[in-house]
């Protein structure tokens, strides 16, 4: 198999989340080399997929009503070079066209035309601040979340575990497939069912399965099952409300919350709440139910020449979990 092709199975289940969400790109090939630069984040990619559109947007835009003026010099009339001078003998400079247009919207006033181009400086600068401030706290909500790569890194005293079931539907293969062959009762009763045998094991006194939208309310053993809808738009709203409720604020270090949904992590993080992403959480499930689904490969790294000594790579059949623990039909 090629590098790309190698990519794409890398990150499957990400590429068909992707593909499911609605995003503009469509191409395997292209979503699995943004996936590689985001270290296999969803919603860093979608974020890189929406500047990507906005920056192409921006300049055709641009580019349509611009088009003739930008092609020669002597496009410009006599009166639009004696502007020029002044404007630059003023101090602004930059793309002809677009300094004449800016000074026509200022009513041909260089002065007017002279702090126009200072906002739209600052306002340049404003956006640069937030996208490298956005990036930074996507990083620091990437770090904190919780390594799982035992079954006692899971802390104690856990009083609150919220499951975020949309955002988690996409993580296994059998579950993923069920999605999107229109089966989500089945996928949300999949979840509730694993995470139910798993609590029969840990004993947390508060497990809830939260949906954006769901008509199967019933508690699966222990596991209470929500719906954010009708009081909510999203679970993402729902547990942000509950997180930020004074009665909480202590609570919220006993809660873990299992999402890879970065945005809403960065708001529950600064309410004190514990991340967890949901494949170390199913991989948790595994090493409490089912130890047996654990494989562990060698792997060697053929790149290089120099004799170097094997990892061990863990890898988890999640698959044969939801088989075993689903009373499901897959």
């Amino acid at each position: 198999m090629d590098k790309h092709g190698d990519l794409e199975t890398q990150f499957a289940s990400q590429i068909a989340e992707l593909q499911a969400s609605g995003v503009e790109i469509k191409n395997p090939r292209i979503l699995a080399r943004l996936l590689r630069k985001a270290d296999g984040q969803v919603e860093v990619v979608k974020q890189l997929i929406n500047e990507r559109g906005e920056k192409h947007r921006s300049n055709s835009s641009h580019g349509k009503g611009e088009e003739s003026a930008c092609r020669k010099r002597h496009d410009f009339s006599a009166d639009d070079l004696e502007n020029l001078k002044h404007l630059r003998s003023a101090g602004v400079h930059g793309h002809p066209a677009k300094i004449l247009a800016l000074f026509h919207e200022c009513n041909d006033s260089i002065e007017l035309t002279i702090a126009r181009r200072e906002e739209q400086r600052e306002e340049r600068c404003r956006d640069r601040q937030e996208r490298c401030a956005k990036r930074k706290l996507l990083q620091e909500v990437q770090q904190s979340y919780l390594t799982i790569n035992n079954r006692e890194d899971w802390p104690e005293n856990i009083e609150q575990v919220y499951l975020d079931g949309n955002n988690m539907m996409f993580v296994v293969d059998s579950l993923r497939r069920l999605c999107l062959n229109r089966a989500g009762k089945k996928t949300e009763r999949a979840i509730g069912e694993i995470a139910s045998a798993w609590n029969e094991k840990m004993h947390i006194p508060n497990v809830d399965l939260v949906f954006d939208l769901t008509n199967q309310l019933e508690s699966i053993g222990t596991v209470k099952v929500s719906s954010a809808q009708p009081k909510y738009k999203t679970t993402d709203d729902m547990l942000v409300e509950i997180a930020r409720q004074p009665s909480n604020q202590q609570k919220n270090k006993r809660t873990i919350v299992v999402t890879s949904d970065r945005a809403l992590a960065a708001l529950l993080l600064r309410e004190g709440c514990i991340l967890v992403k949901p494949k170390s959480w199913f991989a948790h499930c595994v090493m409490v139910l089912s130890p047996d689904l654990i494989n562990y490969e060698e792997v060697t790294d053929s790149a290089t020449t120099t004799a170097t000594p094997t990892t061990v790579k863990t890898r988890f059949n999640f698959d044969q979990l939801v088989q075993r623990f689903a009373n499901i039909d897959l």
